[in-house]
């Protein structure tokens, strides 16, 4: 409890120091605004880690609290699919797009962890400056990261009910986006390319994970589509919730525990 209430004070206190520098630099063009990643200032404003916990934490709950309300409410339904077999399992992707509250309360929180996101494209940029990494190469991964969290935010906010080709653009941008990152990002935290040092081995593990638990999905999904076989649902659902939560301890991962030590100030 109380560690929670230091990661809201802290975020509380970052936010107003932001809105207060941005009030007075208004008048200037906001040119006065500066964001400084710092090393070794725990506590000066908002440790960075503590603001990739909160995000992380989000989506999580997020994915944990539609999931439950599915299963407890529409599991019936969620799990006959159009073949009208035995499943144990819905998809995550069912439960946030085809059921209310569950799609508005997943749009609502992964929209403001995208918000909080966009920082830690900012972040990966200054770090590989700090490594001496220029040109063309933080570029490109800054984009990337970029990239990763708009498809995000495109597949999240359009269903495949509502706006189909804006939610397979969205999908297929975070998926390819997301998987070049988790390979790129996974070598260069092999190579040292990190920010406190914990980073270790075990990294290289996720993008195996990864990309096994896409193609499991993809050929469950399609075995399931064309001979509606019972129980083939269920390994599609598991599968996609194990490339779901990859994803998401993967950057917990590097985002929440490799930068203790490191704060985001406002100059």
């Amino acid at each position: 409890k109380q560690w929670y209430q230091r990661r809201v004070r802290g975020l509380f206190f970052f936010l107003q120091r932001l809105l207060i520098a941005l009030r007075t630099s208004a008048g200037k063009g906001f040119s006065g605004v500066f964001l400084a990643f710092n090393m070794n200032l725990e506590g000066k404003l908002l440790p960075y880690h503590a603001l990739a916990s909160w995000y992380i934490h989000i989506v999580s709950l997020a994915a944990l609290l539609c999931y439950g309300i599915t299963m407890y409410y529409e599991f019936e339904d969620s799990t006959a699919t159009v073949c009208h077999v035995w499943n144990l399992l819905p998809s995550f992707s069912s439960t946030v797009g085809n059921y209310t509250p569950q799609r508005y309360i997943w749009r609502l929180l992964v929209g403001i962890s995208c918000i909080m996101r966009s920082l830690s494209v900012w972040m990966f940029y200054r770090n590989l400056q700090r490594f001496q990494k220029q040109g063309a190469l933080v570029y490109a991964f800054s984009c990337l990261r970029s990239l990763e969290i708009f498809g995000l935010f495109l597949l999240t906010m359009f269903a495949s009910t509502e706006v189909f080709s804006l939610h397979a653009f969205g999908f297929s941008l975070f998926f390819l986006c997301s998987t070049v990152n988790i390979f790129a990002v996974s070598r260069l935290l092999h190579n040292g390319v990190t920010g406190s040092g914990l980073i270790n081995r075990q990294t290289v593990y996720f993008p195996l994970i990864y990309i096994v638990t896409f193609f499991g999905c993809f050929v469950s999904y399609i075995v399931h589509d064309w001979y509606c076989i019972s129980g083939v649902y269920t390994i599609f659902g598991a599968l996609e919730l194990i490339m779901i939560f990859s994803n998401i301890l993967f950057w917990t991962h590097c985002d929440a525990l490799d930068w203790r030590g490191y704060t985001i100030s406002i100059e």
